[in-house]
């Protein structure tokens, strides 16, 4: 009896320790099977949800200590799985595996090392977009090729303020392709921080460009010549890019002019404050820095020293000391007879003028224009479809109302805004306008903005509706005109036979370009464009931003269906039964 309890008894602690081992031959299994897919899901989540990285690095350390457990627990039968022949085969193919693995790492390594210093062939790089976003233009390859000595470019921004962010690696990447494709002279950039290395900031001139505003600055250096040109980004928080190639090539053209023309700003007359940069103000301070990135001379001037400046003009001839254009920007005071003919005798040499209104202006600014057919109204414009709420008269100007005429100073306008503006216009018809010998009109006039169908001028300050003595919409808020003389006189040709040609932009308003409205939509590229178009730097107008194509894929509510089902459940289901059946006949 005795015998049989203990044989009993060995018999149940046998098929315990077997039914433990096969337990644990399952946990062990689960362990690897487990392991590998925490660590493939943790590479996944790593790689494409980067906003749960540290979810994903959790889950691939998991995965790799059950799949370090597993092997430990499984030495001895991996050890004679390798010394078979079929071991040996799986661990020739193992190797392969890797070594395929090592080589494409380093082969991509050494292809984004290249990339990244700018040091990688043509041949090695292709540019899939639609847009071709990643790839150089003429323009650009252009600009390359006419530099006549080695260009540094200096990014300065500051370490708090997101220098590792997507917007900053892009602008790296686009400093990289400019530098990639220098051939005769080089092409080098550095990123500067303006805290850490005051002395290079202030030898630079980046103090002005920095203060008011916490953004990031390209400086473009000639390294023989030492020309600056300086270009302000926007913020890398707000931006994906914080400089385009519009902006580098600007620079590079920029810095590359040997000479800098001179934009005066006309003083004496209570005009706007050129030198306040507060942005909460209305001063031009802001509006200067713009034209001073564009690589102008700027200061004031009166009507005093700009006599003094065309008579030594008139005595030279020599265009050095001839400003490029003046700008008048919302004067309280009225002009002196004397004044409005110094300023006219500019315009008849072919001087270029720029004069910013406002609906209260002095009239006798638009009576020394009326000689070439120029007029202004008596009142403000007010806009029942487009304006910003819930004031009437802040113009909303829209080019999907049909309010932006095409003109090269408003090329691929959206928006820009007005806040208060009188119209202006001409008082002769472009048929009652008159003509040379040479079929040229002596004043020709374009639009750059009008209001819409249902606005009007409005006079009164108190109530604002339509009356019978308004004028209605559209009506033109800002004109480019080009002349070659008065109406009342004969143009006169010069020694090489040609019209002196004068340029003018007349604007009802003057906010658009102040300190608290220039940044607003595109209102910073119409001051500044329209200064490009007074002074023929038409380069500067044309460079445009590439423009991103957004390519939709649209599908039906079955095909996201099929799409989501097929990626999420499917694939994964139908790998994992093939891989446990595999493992099922095997064993």
């Amino acid at each position: 009896m005795e015998i049989n309890k203990d044989r009993k008894f060995n018999e149940k602690k046998k098929n315990l320790i077997d039914l433990i081992k096969g337990y644990s031959y399952s946990i062990q299994y689960l362990t690897f099977i487990s392991g590998f897919l925490l660590i493939t899901i943790g590479l996944i989540v790593i790689l494409f949800l980067r906003d749960i990285q540290s979810t994903g690095i959790i889950l691939t350390i998991i995965g790799a200590i059950s799949l370090i457990i597993s092997t430990i627990f499984n030495l001895s039968k991996i050890k004679n799985y390798l010394i078979s022949s079929k071991g040996a085969y799986g661990a020739n193919t193992l190797f392969i595996l890797i070594g395929v693995v090592v080589i494409s790492l380093i082969i991509n390594s050494v292809i984004y090392i290249s990339n990244k210093n700018g040091t990688s062939p043509s041949w090695l790089r292709s540019d899939l977009t639609a847009s071709k976003e990643y790839d150089l233009s003429n323009q650009a390859l252009n600009a390359i090729q006419n530099l006549s000595e080695n260009l540094e470019i200096f990014m300065f921004l500051r370490n708090d303020s997101s220098k590792d962010s997507l917007s900053i690696k892009r602008t790296e990447d686009l400093l990289s392709e400019f530098s990639r494709n220098s051939n005769d002279y080089d092409i080098t950039f550095k990123h500067i921080d303006p805290d850490l290395d005051p002395n290079l900031s202030s030898s630079l001139n980046i103090e002005k460009y920095l203060s008011g505003r916490d953004l990031p600055v390209l400086v473009f250096r000639l390294e023989e010549s030492q020309r600056l040109a300086h270009i302000v980004g926007s913020d890398p928080n707000l931006n994906i890019d914080v400089f385009n190639e519009k902006d580098v090539i600007s620079g590079m053209l920029i810095s590359s002019q040997v000479k800098r023309k001179r934009i005066f700003f006309l003083s004496g007359h209570e005009e706007r404050d050129i030198n306040n940069i507060d942005r909460s103000s209305n001063s031009l301070g802001q509006a200067k820095i713009t034209l001073e990135r564009d690589n102008y001379d700027v200061s004031s001037i009166t009507t005093d020293e700009l006599s003094r400046i065309l008579v030594n003009f008139s005595m030279s001839n020599e265009l050095d000391i001839f400003p490029a254009a003046i700008i008048i920007s919302d004067p309280s005071d009225n002009l002196l007879e004397s004044e409005k003919n110094i300023l006219k005798e500019y315009i008849n040499l072919g001087g270029n003028m720029m004069m910013l209104m406002e609906p209260d202006s002095p009239k006798g600014y638009t009576e020394m224009l009326s000689g070439w057919g120029i007029i202004s109204g008596d009142g403000t414009l007010i806009d029942r479809i487009s304006y910003v709420a819930p004031n009437l008269e802040f113009l909303q100007i829209k080019d999907s109302n049909l309010q932006i005429p095409e003109h090269p100073i408003t090329h691929n306008f959206d928006v820009v805004y007005f806040p208060g503006s009188k119209f202006i216009g001409l008082s002769l018809t472009n048929q009652e306008i008159p003509i040379t010998e040479d079929g040229i009109p002596y004043v020709k006039a374009e639009p750059l903005a009008y209001t819409t169908i249902s606005s009007w001028e409005e006079k009164s300050k108190e109530i604002i509706e339509f009356d019978d003595d308004d004028i209605s919409g559209p009506l033109p808020v800002a004109l480019a005109v080009e002349v070659i003389s008065e109406l009342k006189n004969t143009p006169k040709k010069d020694e090489r036979g040609e019209y002196k040609l004068s340029k003018l932009l007349i604007s009802g308003d003057t906010d658009f370009a102040s300190n608290r409205f220039i940044f607003s939509a595109k209102n910073e590229d119409l001051f500044a464009n329209s200064v490009n178009w007074l002074t023929s730097d038409v380069e500067l107008i044309s460079i445009r931003p590439k423009e991103k194509v957004f390519r939709e894929l649209v599908l039906t509510k079955d095909e996201r269906n099929f799409v989501r089902w097929s990626g999420w459940v499917f694939l994964p289901v139908l790998s994992l039964s093939l891989g446990i059946y595999n493992w099922w006949r095997r064993r």
